[in-house]
């Protein structure tokens, strides 16, 4: 194998992969190069000053105007802390449970204590990603995402961040962003499915079909000794069946005697 060859190999292995909106067509996130920080980081800077110049408010003005307004303070973080309790104590439960149809009630506790959080934060996430900062930060991951995802052959899939920007492909490029996003996070693509509630619903259907597996496995034997049984009883002999059918010969009770 040629030094060209390996090189190939390991570029490839060291690139994270994630299907497309379609299900069908495989793309890669390469491992982002000095330059590509440096571009996203100049793509920030640019966007955060005509953000600023614009009028949009910082992080810092937009903390202030909730906070005047009541919508943060001490009251939504005590809130906020109990919601972030309560999912931990379902949580553990979820993860001590052994019943089958108890894990299942469980499990849908533990996803509304999830999005009744993530309801309660987004009072405060919500304003805060139409600040300067999260629009520049946005800005950086689309610049990202347009220079290090690939097709399998190593080529660009955007040659340039201008096209990107222009792509019609709307599902792709949504897709790619939110996959850089994980991979920049330290996320995996299937993060949803390891959360304590997938796993144990995935548990409890493997449980549901085992149980139906050997359900369906002891009706089999069922019908197979009924069958059996049918099959025996057609096969004795006509003679023998007209003995059975007319009982003791004449002259059996004198016999005994």
């Amino acid at each position: 194998m040629t030094d060209k060859e390996n090189k190939t190999i390991e570029k490839v292995e060291s690139r994270r992969k994630f299907t497309g909106q379609d299900g069908k067509e495989n793309f890669y996130i390469a491992v982002p190069t000095a330059e590509n920080v440096r571009g996203a980081d100049w793509n920030y800077s640019k966007v955060y000053t005509n953000s600023l110049v614009e009028g949009i408010t910082t992080s810092a003005e937009m903390m202030d105007i909730l906070m005047r307004r009541g919508i943060v303070g001490p009251e939504f973080e005590q809130r906020q802390k109990e919601l972030n309790d309560e999912l931990a104590k379902k949580v553990i439960k979820l993860q001590e449970s052994a019943d089958v149809d108890e894990k299942r009630l469980l499990a849908m506790e533990v996803a509304n204590a999830r999005e009744e959080l993530f309801n309660w934060n987004q009072r405060l996430n919500g304003p805060m990603s139409n600040t300067c900062e999260q629009i520049a930060d946005d800005a950086r991951l689309e610049y990202l995402t347009s220079r290090i995802v690939e097709c399998e052959d190593n080529s660009k899939v955007w040659e340039e961040y201008e096209d990107f920007l222009r792509e019609k492909n709307q599902g792709l490029a949504l897709r790619s962003r939110f996959e850089v996003m994980l991979y920049l996070q330290g996320l995996e693509s299937d993060f949803l499915e390891t959360t304590p509630e997938a796993v144990a619903m995935k548990e409890i259907e493997s449980e549901i079909q085992e149980k139906a597996a050997e359900a369906l496995k002891e009706l089999d034997k069922e019908v197979t000794v009924a069958a059996e049984s049918e099959v025996k009883a057609d096969n004795v002999k006509p003679e023998v069946k007209k003995v059975r059918k007319k009982g003791r010969p004449k002259g059996s009770k004198s016999m005994r005697k």
